[in-house]
């Protein structure tokens, strides 16, 4: 949609036209032909006389056509145009100068232009042109705001403009899930992303990839024939791909202390390019999760055996984090009368000392099964003496006796 600013008759005219692909012409039909047959190809000739085709075993000029209407323009694609300016009249103007400006919903972005600034007349019947490409960014109402000034050959300074709205639709909707992971011996976290397409035509993702923030590692989870050999995946219109990311802290401290409260994951950047080849590319804004609380303190079993011996001694290795803002004065005790199976050699009521905000303290215990099967580690209790609270821990673990 077009509309003028301008109360004198101009000279000049100002066009813009999109430049865009040819689409595929799905009534594009073949025929075999007999070259050796002259009634085939008298066939073919009068079919090649309705179709316009020169030959009717490949019609080439059937298969694509050009574009009759202005296409979907989406968020993330490169918007390219051409903008001409021709001289209608029967004088000579000069000193053109063309401005192009791209206005959204939340700013005014000025396009570079060099309309006249390598001519400086314009003879009749002439035109100057120049093509503009331009990344969109946002969704919503564009207009584009072209201004042409220029100079008459009686010395009058005329000015006008002209407004292109086009609306920039959505073209994949991003649905994300977090799932933590975090028990005793796992502090990962799980990243379900669901790309939807919503444009009216195919698209082929050619990446989504996970931009971890500092704080992560990230490595994306598939199976081994997810996709081509170029990793490509076809997107049908309103069909859903799902991708899982499994992001791993940095420092195993951070995992514990660092990352409590919202933390910041990182961004998804996905390209993917239309039916007739046309790039687009967007990345998510920075994804936030809300990361799980560990209370005051928090227990991670650091080494213990899968498979234990009947009645042989084992060694569990502990150690805990202090979460919380303030010292902690630990006391370690142990209640066997949660796990009659497994008992502690280990003696009750250790002292492990004081324990700063953000540090660890490790600790092991011993201990033998008595009878056979899945057994259950249960019966730590961590005492803070400056509060006099206790902090359960059962179940912390399995282990296979036989």
């Amino acid at each position: 949609m077009a509309t003028t600013e301008g109360t004198k008759d101009q000279l000049l005219a100002l066009k813009v036209m999109r430049m865009s692909r040819p689409t595929f012409n799905e009534f594009a039909s073949t025929m075999g032909v007999d070259p050796a047959d002259p009634f085939a190809s008298g066939i073919e000739k009068a079919m090649s006389g309705v179709n316009g085709c020169d030959s009717m075993e490949l019609p080439v000029g059937s298969y694509l056509m050009a574009p009759t209407s202005i296409d979907n323009i989406y968020l993330g694609e490169t918007f390219t145009f051409y903008i001409v300016v021709l001289n209608e009249s029967e004088q000579i103007c000069s000193d053109i100068s063309v401005k192009v400006d791209l206005q959204t919903q939340t700013q005014r972005i000025t396009l570079q232009s060099k309309l006249g600034d390598t001519q400086s007349e314009l003879l009749p019947s002439r035109s100057l042109g120049q093509m503009v490409m331009h990344e969109i960014k946002e969704t919503g109402q564009h207009i584009l705001v072209c201004s042409v000034s220029y100079i008459t050959n009686d010395g009058e300074k005329m000015f006008f403009r002209k407004f292109f709205k086009f609306p920039v639709n959505k073209p994949i909707d991003v649905r994300t899930k977090f799932y933590n992971a975090e028990d005793n011996l796992n502090t990962d976290v799980y990243l379900e992303a669901q790309i939807q397409n919503l444009c009216t035509s195919s698209i082929v993702l050619e990446k989504v990839q996970m931009e971890p923030s500092e704080a992560y590692t990230c490595q994306e989870i598939k199976p081994s024939q997810s996709s081509d050999e170029f990793g490509n995946v076809y997107l049908p219109p309103k069909t859903v791909r799902q991708y899982l990311f499994c992001l791993s802290p940095s420092t195993p401290d951070n995992a514990l202390t660092h990352y409590r409260g919202v933390s910041a994951i990182g961004k998804l950047d996905m390209q993917w390019r239309s039916a007739m080849g046309e790039r687009g590319r967007l990345q998510t804004s920075s994804l936030q999760r809300m990361a799980p609380g560990y209370g005051d303190i928090r227990l991670s079993v650091e080494q213990i055996p899968g498979i234990i011996p009947l009645l042989k001694p084992f060694v569990i290795v502990c150690k805990l984090y202090n979460c919380c803002e303030r010292s902690l004065d630990l006391i370690l005790s142990l209640d066997g009368s949660l796990q009659p199976d497994v008992v502690f050699c280990s003696t009750s009521g250790q002292h492990l000392g004081q324990l700063s905000p953000g540090k660890s303290v490790q600790f092991s215990l011993n201990a033998f099964a008595t009878s056979a099967g899945l057994q259950h580690i249960s019966g730590i209790r961590i005492t803070d003496t400056f509060l006099r609270r206790t902090y359960e821990h059962d179940e912390i673990a399995q282990i296979f006796v036989n």
